[in-house]
């Protein structure tokens, strides 16, 4: 959900980044800025710290091997180790000297294993923590703790489980996530580790997978993991549990703020203050859908405080977007690190770059009362809330603050008075044409694509509350963008041929007709106008519109053989504009084959829709 607080992200500054790869990201008490990334031209890794207001690279350290995960502590004290598989079986960590010049120490910790990753953190005192497999088969956790020198290991514990993340607090008490499977189905854990190495707690967590965990200022614990932030108290139970949709980015601040960082291809609520989701496709059109970069910031008690959409591109789905890093400084100063568009617009030039502008984008963001939000922060599809291409007589949904009244008013119609242009103050255009407007509301507004906007070319998306304009979008349109309604997000809002809602409990049966609805599906004839509803004699739809369902059978173990997939169609008996209701709106009525039932698309002569499901009667 949106925010509803006071609190808004401004920029400090932003400045290109290069991207060598394998970067991580870190931070000291001070505020001073430390990665690890390959150098430039090579696979062996390199180390950079870089002043608080990232003007000034301070020193850089190339390691001479690929680093894994960097760790630094409250002094600035940088801590590394081999990336798993470069030195045979067993592992040592690393101390960088002071000013980065060289290594200060190595350790060889030949309890874990090199095949699987390794994940550490250090303390006030320069002690360092690692959690890493010390069993073949990845079963077993072995913590380690060095002693400041680096001349002697302080204590060895073994716990069940494969670590993810371990954090450490002020006391040098230790918290380790992960997870440990059980007949095959895995399970979150947290543990502590008492000062002295003795097991403090071991608790089981709701979660599929080992969480991310962070400790404040006040030794207060916080993980995160499949969409659920939790806090736990001091014997590991839960207290406060907020689930966020998405992420992968994770830190705390001193205060116990969490920020979480993820990308997207759908609608989010928002409260933007530093981007709209905007378009960051190179070329338009892209092949795959275009993410965009959003963090949330989540208070202890567990509030949202604000969801916005960072600038700079996500990339590409094909491409794999690369979710951003993120990293806390002093006074609630946050540092992101994202992949830059080629519309990012830097504050700063980067002392890391001599010339040109690299592939990444860096922020330092902190609270600011006075920062401005963007009202209108992304469009949508309002079947699917995929964030692609628009398409004329598309219903869409927009998303932002401030968009209108916060009680929703929902306009109505007939067939001799189409949707009207204006409701609750509110007014939208599409290159200045006004849209059929079908809910109002401050966070969102679901309104008609006018028939007139021209595929193959970018539309102004622009909005007026009480006679206020602010902030436009500009947005690619194609002639088709199909999208099925659903009532969850994965199964279709569908009725039976016996005109029961389709449901688990009353599902279609094989060979019966099932009824769903969409939106995007192209032109339809005779031409209608904006905002009215479809009457009868029924108009067409003017391409032909198919169901399909594809299918993965897993092949047989170990050999992998008898797998495969495909895809078969269904009988469509009708596809075409869904009497009575808005034009744009399309039925398509289609037979429940006898084969296999997987998950079933939409086709057209140039597009696919997202995937849905139905429920099926012995299926």
């Amino acid at each position: 959900m949106a925010s509803s607080s006071g609190f808004l992200l401004g920029v400090d500054y932003s400045e290109h980044f290069p991207n060598n790869g394998g970067v991580s990201m870190a931070t000291d008490s001070s505020g001073g800025l430390y990665f690890l990334s390959y150098c430039q031209g090579g696979f062996a890794s390199c180390v950079t710290k870089m002043s608080a207001d990232g003007k000034t690279m301070l020193w850089r350290n190339q390691l001479g091997f690929a680093g894994n995960r960097m760790a630094v502590d409250p002094n600035g004290g940088v801590y590394v180790m081999p990336a798993e598989g470069t030195t045979g079986a067993s592992t040592y960590a690393a101390k960088l000297s002071a000013g980065g010049s060289g290594l200060a120490w190595t350790v060889p910790v030949g309890q874990l294993l090199q095949s699987w990753p390794s994940t550490f953190a250090a303390d006030s005192q320069g002690r360092l923590y690692i959690a890493g497999a010390c069993a073949a088969d990845n079963s077993q956790t072995c913590v380690v703790r060095l002693n400041a020198a680096g001349t002697a290991i302080d204590y060895t514990r073994i716990l069940a489980g494969s670590p993810t993340s371990i954090a450490v607090d002020s006391s040098g008490a230790a918290f380790i996530g992960g997870y440990v499977t059980i007949q095959g189905v895995a399970t979150g854990y947290l543990a502590r580790l008492a000062p002295d190495g003795s097991v403090g707690f071991y608790a089981s967590l709701p979660l599929d997978f080992g969480p991310a965990v962070a400790v404040d200022a006040n030794g207060n614990v916080a993980l995160f993991a499949s969409g659920l932030l939790e806090r736990v108290d001091a014997t590991g139970a839960v207290t406060v549990s907020t689930a966020v949709a998405g992420g992968a980015g994770f830190a705390l601040d001193a205060a116990g703020n969490a920020y979480i960082t993820g990308v997207t291809t759908q609608l989010r609520p928002v409260k933007s203050s530093l981007a709209t989701c905007g378009w960051n496709a190179d070329t338009f059109p892209e092949p795959s859908p275009e993410t965009a970069n959003w963090l949330s910031v989540v208070a202890p008690d567990g509030s949202l405080l604000q969801t916005t959409y960072i600038p700079g591109g996500g990339g590409t789905v094909a491409a794999g977007a690369v979710v951003p890093l993120v990293a806390t400084g002093p006074n609630s100063t946050v540092f992101v690190l994202a992949t830059a568009g080629t519309s990012f617009a830097p504050t700063q030039a980067s002392p890391l770059l001599q010339t040109g502008n690299g592939a990444g984008a860096l922020f330092r963001l902190s609270p600011n009362a006075n920062a401005q939000t963007f009202p209108l922060a992304c469009v949508g599809d309002a079947a699917s809330f995929d964030t692609g291409p628009i398409s004329p007589g598309e219903i869409v949904t927009l998303f932002g603050n401030g968009l209108g009244p916060q009680q929703g008013v929902q306009p109505q119609a007939t067939l001799q008075s189409p949707y009207p242009a204006q409701a609750g103050n509110v007014a939208v255009t599409f290159d200045g044409t006004p849209a059929p407007l079908l809910w109002v509301q401050d966070a969102q507004i679901n309104a008609v694509v006018p028939w007139s906007v021209t595929p193959g070319r970018n539309t102004q998306i622009c909005f007026t509350y009480n006679n206020v304009k602010t902030n436009c979008l500009t947005w690619p349109v194609v002639e088709t963008a199909p999208a099925v309604f659903t009532v969850d997000g994965v199964h279709a809002a569908a009725v039976n041929q016996d005109g029961t809602l389709n449901s688990a409990e009353h599902p279609a049966p094989v060979g019966s007709i099932v009824s769903i609805w969409a939106t995007g599906l192209g032109p339809i004839t005779p031409a209608q106008a904006d905002g009215t509803l479809v009457g009868l004699p029924l108009p067409a739809n003017a391409l032909t519109v198919g169901v399909v369902n594809e299918w993965t059978t897993p092949g047989l173990w170990p050999c992998g053989c008898g797998g495969g997939s495909g895809s078969n169609p269904f009988v469509v008996t009708y596809a075409g504009p869904a009497p009575y209701l808005v034009a744009g709106t399309s039925q398509i009525n289609f037979q429940v084959a006898p084969y296999q039932v997987a998950t079933l698309y939409l086709t057209l002569p140039s597009a696919q829709s997202t995937g849905f499901q139905i429920y099926v009667a012995g299926r």
